[in-house]
């Protein structure tokens, strides 16, 4: 028997079962990372053995971690006015409620590979750091790089499930778009949170560590993904406008082709007057594909591309 999906992650049936917001589990979460930094500094011999220099850049892991965790449900209120804007739109309202569940095997999968591409950033560690601080950088990059595959995950399900609910098929107005808008801030909110903890984990780098392969890998997939989330966020949305004005098309132009005729075969008995009746279907008609074929096929106005490209 098939498993059913959760309606809860992770994450928020941990931060449920300690009894936090998810705002004060993010914070506990990192006040304790914070406080492991400082135990094992002050079990290798305190500030003189990393630094106050080498004790910062090592503080990135709790930064990461609160960001991740305390923006998550920022990017959940998007999710769903997205989703329930195109409620109306469904041809199949049925397909909308799966889009709200969450499947735990992906989530432990996506934990589990966060976990391991850990273990091997953190193997340098060991021969150029102690051992109390390479088992911290071990276990604060652990949790950070898992909560980090594990938003990744989240946004490429939320975008699965998008897909389904488009193949499912939409009722969509080329002229009327604003139902659409709430779905291109979502794809434009997880995409600049991605940039956000880019720009974050900056600030706690030094040239050393970003002229390496490990941050060259590590940034190359936050970028990388950053914009695959947004372009996947819409581009099934783009897909159903575009079959939306090729069916529309299609009509206007079948209809403009009777006019055109049935004006071409009046023509020869028609008087002045006549003439100007006979082709005013074939104008406007023709009027009307030029508009079809004006109207944009993305959800989302250029004001949103231009931030999502500038960030």
């Amino acid at each position: 028997m098939k498993p059913q999906p959760h309606s809860h992650s992770l994450v928020n049936q941990l931060a449920g079962f300690v009894g936090l917001s998810r705002l004060a589990f993010a914070l506990v979460v990192g006040l304790l990372l914070v406080l492991l930094l400082l135990l094992a500094a002050y079990a290798q011999g305190g500030l003189a053995v990393g630094g106050r220099s080498g004790l910062w850049h090592m503080g990135l892991a709790p930064a990461i971690v609160v960001y991740v965790l305390g923006l998550y449900p920022r990017l959940q209120e998007r999710w769903e006015p997205a989703i329930e804007a195109l409620r109306p739109l469904a041809a199949r309202p049925e397909v909308m409620d799966p889009a709200r569940t969450v499947g735990h095997r992906g989530e432990w999968a996506a934990l589990l590979l966060g976990a391991a591409f850990a273990v091997w950033v953190s193997s340098a560690s060991w021969s150029t750091q102690g051992r109390w601080l390479a088992g911290y950088v071990m276990v604060s990059n652990i949790v950070m790089f898992a909560l980090m595959a594990l938003a990744i995950h989240d946004g490429l399900r939320r975008s699965r499930h998008l897909n389904r609910i488009v193949d499912a098929g939409l009722q969509l107005d080329l002229f009327d778009r604003h139902l659409l808008m709430p779905l291109a801030r979502w794809g434009q909110s997880v995409s600049l949170s991605f940039v956000g903890g880019i720009c974050l984990s900056l600030l706690f780098q030094s040239y050393e560590t970003l002229n390496s392969l490990i941050s060259l890998v590590i940034y190359s997939i936050m970028v990388g993904v950053s914009l695959t989330l947004f372009f996947t966020s819409v581009w099934s949305i783009h897909g159903a406008l575009v079959a939306a004005q090729e069916r529309e098309l299609a009509v206007v132009r079948q209809h403009w082709n009777q006019a055109r005729l049935a004006a071409r075969h009046g023509l020869s008995q028609a008087g002045a007057g006549e003439a100007a009746r006979l082709y005013e279907p074939v104008v406007v008609l023709g009027a009307y594909e030029s508009q079809l074929l004006a109207a944009s096929t993305w959800p989302f106005n250029p004001k949103i591309v231009r931030e999502v490209l500038a960030s």
